[in-house]
């Protein structure tokens, strides 16, 4: 089903509004110094440079390694806290 073109104007307008809320509040909360945006720009060119030396399947390896250290984590923490609660209700 096609969309009407005041919708598509409708959801783009939208969007706009809460991108420009995002950085409002990024502007906020990151310093206003001269050398902030030098500090990003040579920060992204070094993670640039950096991920460009690994290769592809050894970088996606470790993503996966870290997501499922991840929810390793995750459901140890859960174990813990459900038997803290129960400990709790016993007590």
């Amino acid at each position: 089903m096609a969309r009407s073109t005041a919708e598509i104007q409708a959801d783009i307008a939208l969007t706009r509004r809460l991108i420009e809320r995002q950085l409002e509040s990024l502007g906020r909360r990151v310093p206003q110094r001269w050398w902030t945006r030098y500090a990003i720009l040579t920060g992204a060119l070094v993670v640039g440079l950096a991920l460009s030396r690994v290769p592809l399947l050894r970088l996606m390896d470790a993503g996966a390694r870290t997501v499922r250290t991840g929810i390793a984590v995750a459901g140890a923490v859960a174990a813990v806290d459900r038997f803290m609660a129960h400990r709790r209700r016993a007590a």
